[in-house]
């Protein structure tokens, strides 16, 4: 292992089959074979993986590595963390278990830290491939990155390890949310770069609209962060200092509307009228794009449902973190 120059860090958990496909683009990378390592953290699968990566262990020529990670500690963050304590690279590249990355995507990397010595990590381009046209009653998921949003989202992230030990690696608090945490705290030693060419293909999650309306709580996460990061709250230009977005500003209105009605005041046809106008600001006039507003009015249901959930969610954590942030 001391020609290992990058560890690449895989968490999965029940997707062996996806994660088979994963590894087999990470099997054919331009990048010398005898430099790099893989390493599958294992979060406790109850399905084949185990087998299945043994399997390739012993039927391939690269350095692959399987860990399984017994904790209760909910989330990825653990599991990634056991790849980093475990790897031999200098350079620790993250991608997930649903992902597709290219054939130089090691060494388009590799090559990004050399020219920018000072850099403490680097992250790419992420495209997300399918849909849901063919599956009923689901909602499609995308991760997608085309530019440098400060996401730092872990399909396609690359750090230098000691950065990693010094800022002391994932957050195991942070449930969800812990790759763009963790980049917050790295861009405080140094710069992370973007670099378009890095390319990773990640497939498209079709939710039931069960799970979709569960996924809402990771709200809370959101919260979490600001308040563990409250000069972020300033640099990433909330409304007001405390709306994230203006769904709350609907969300209040739609309150405001619903009460007085109650109360038999005739204030209720102005909040009625203001619940309309903050609707359409919200989620129709968004963008140019003019033909997707009639689709978009009528979505309200849908909206409306995902708005209220998420605000409830967004000020519970509030109250819980007593940092005021409201989605």
């Amino acid at each position: 292992m001391q020609n290992i120059k990058v560890s690449i860090v895989i968490p999965t958990k029940n997707r062996a089959s996806s994660l088979k496909e994963t590894l087999e683009s990470l099997f054919v990378q331009t990048y010398p074979s005898n430099k790099y390592e893989i390493i599958v953290c294992d979060d406790n699968s109850s399905d084949n993986t185990e087998e299945i990566v043994k399997d390739l262990i012993n039927n391939t020529h690269n350095n692959l590595r399987y860990i399984k990670v017994k904790s209760k500690i909910e989330g990825p963050a653990k599991v990634r963390n056991a790849g980093i304590i475990g790897s031999s690279g200098e350079i620790i590249g993250f991608t997930d278990d649903d992902c597709i990355v290219s054939k130089n995507w090691i060494e388009t990397a590799v090559e990004c830290f050399k020219k920018h010595k000072e850099a403490c990590g680097v992250y790419g381009t992420v495209i997300t491939v399918g849909n849901c046209k063919n599956k009923m009653f689901r909602i499609s998921r995308r991760v997608d990155v085309s530019s440098d949003n400060g996401s730092y989202v872990t399909p396609n992230v690359f750090y230098k390890k000691q950065t990693l030990l010094d800022v002391g690696l994932f957050d195991t608090d942070m449930r969800y949310m812990q790759d763009i945490e963790l980049g917050w705290r790295v861009r405080k030693k140094g710069p992370i770069i973007f670099e378009p060419s890095l390319l990773v293909n990640h497939k498209i999650l079709c939710a039931s609209i069960r799970t979709y309306f569960r996924r809402l709580k990771r709200t809370e996460y959101w919260v979490l962060m600001y308040s563990k990061h409250p000069e972020h709250l300033g640099e990433d230009n909330l409304i007001l200092g405390h709306l994230y977005n203006k769904s709350p500003i609907y969300i209040t209105s739609i309150l405001l509307c619903t009460g007085f009605f109650l109360l038999g005041s005739e204030l209720f046809v102005l909040f009625l009228a203001l619940s309309v106008a903050t609707y359409l600001w919200a989620h129709v006039f968004v963008d140019a794009n003019y033909k997707k507003y009639p689709i978009r009015f009528l979505m309200f249901p849908r909206y409306s449902a995902t708005d209220f959930i998420r605000f409830i969610y967004s000020l519970k954590a509030s109250i819980k973190y007593k940092c005021l942030v409201l989605f």
